[in-house]
């Protein structure tokens, strides 16, 4: 048995080029070979995509789709500061930011 490559969770916004037009669709994980996704509208397997994502436009192949999520194949593999792009999460504390002023010296 052969095991896929980790996956890293994320909720990316993005759009696919299909067939049948543009689907608004969620990348939910994602590493360089593929990734799951929810998606707006129904896709079928096989199906040649086009993602697009920040200036970047990537072809893949829809590999499985059921109830509102379907999974990916990226033609070619993604390169690893794609795989990091993705990986931005949306939303989250954007408020909390990391301070040293509530520490003191240690001596």
């Amino acid at each position: 048995m052969q095991f896929r490559p980790h996956r890293y969770r994320t909720e990316f916004p993005t759009v696919f080029s299909t067939p049948m037009g543009n689907v608004n669709a969620v990348i939910n994980d994602v590493n360089e070979t593929g990734a799951l996704v929810s998606i707006s509208q129904p896709l079928q397997r096989g199906h040649k995509i086009r993602v697009s994502f920040l200036n970047n436009h990537i072809d893949a192949i829809v590999q499985w789709s059921l109830r509102g999520k379907c999974g990916i194949s990226f033609r070619p593999q993604l390169t690893i500061a794609q795989v990091d792009m993705l990986r931005y999460k949306q939303g989250g504390h954007r408020g909390i930011r990391h301070s040293s002023t509530g520490y003191a010296e240690m001596r």
